[in-house]
């Protein structure tokens, strides 16, 4: 149940060897329309005492163009595509474009350092950029919602009920938090990593809740270990994401997750990932 997160290899140069890795999914981009070169440097900061890393990229690619030539018709299962723009003509000529490319799209209106995405925070917006979506794919669409505080809660997670009431098959529960930081030339950026360990599961709760039992949900955000996972798994999410797990951990982070999941499944009685839903906390 657990795969590398958007962000890792932005432009789709190392999908297949990365899911060598044990990795159960991959995810590449995020993919944008046009070549962006991101915000300037530095624009990323590591904080190895708490395992977290801020970052205001700003979603630098090589562009649909290139990273098209890149990926293989009709892929292997595991590759899911992140895509994302400031309007709807530009989403939806990812989608188009890369409709043969994958199986699944994740469609990204969270990231904290782009501030063209916060178009789609409103409910209208996102309705039509979602339908829109359905009726030229036929590809599974995520959509990958920002994190909330307790203050806006309510109006992130009827986002949430819109993408899935308006065709979306599930949503990406959340990306980095928002956080201001002189360490980075734009002054703000996301921050990722242990930081959001005990706030995923939380959330992963409040959303199956709120948009019941059918929706995919992919827990992102501080999954570090299998108990990680677990707790994520135990409160409604039905796959599990990293990123900065992966760089702190490093090349046998999907691995040992997943071994360490077969041991808790065994010290549990439990046979199948589908029943640890709804089990207690570890």
């Amino acid at each position: 149940p657990i795969g590398l997160a958007a962000g890792y290899d932005k432009n789709c140069k190392v999908l297949d060897q990365l899911l060598e890795l044990q990795f159960g999914f991959v995810t590449g981009g995020t993919i944008t329309l046009q070549e962006r070169f991101g915000n300037p440097r530095p624009r990323l900061h590591h904080v190895p005492k708490e395992k977290s890393i801020i970052n205001s990229l700003g979603f630098p690619s090589q562009g649909l163009e290139k990273i098209n030539k890149k990926l293989l018709e009709n892929p292997q299962n595991g590759i899911f595509l992140s895509v994302s723009g400031i309007n709807e003509d530009e989403i939806i000529s990812c989608i188009e474009t890369l409709e043969d490319k994958t199986k699944v799209f994740e469609v990204n209106i969270s990231s904290p350092n782009t501030s063209g995405l916060r178009l789609f925070h409103n409910p209208s917006e996102l309705s039509k950029l979602v339908e829109k979506i359905k009726s030229v794919s036929k590809n599974k669409i995520l959509v990958k919602l920002p994190p909330w505080l307790e203050s806006n809660k309510n109006e992130y997670l009827d986002l949430g009920k819109i993408a899935i009431m308006s065709g979306a098959d599930g949503l990406v529960i959340a990306n980095s938090l928002p956080v201001n930081s002189e360490k980075l030339a734009v002054g703000k950026g996301g921050k990722s990593g242990r930081v959001l360990t005990n706030n995923t599961p939380r959330m992963i709760a409040e959303v199956r809740s709120y948009v019941g039992p059918d929706p995919v949900i992919v827990a992102c955000g501080g999954i570090f270990d299998a108990k990680d996972v677990w707790n994520s798994l135990a409160m409604g999410a039905d796959l599990c994401q990293g990123y900065t797990g992966f760089i702190y951990e490093g090349l046998f982070y999907a691995y040992n997750i997943n071994k360490g999941l077969l041991r808790l499944m065994k010290e549990n009685n439990i046979d199948s990932i589908d029943k640890i839903k709804g089990k207690s906390i570890l």
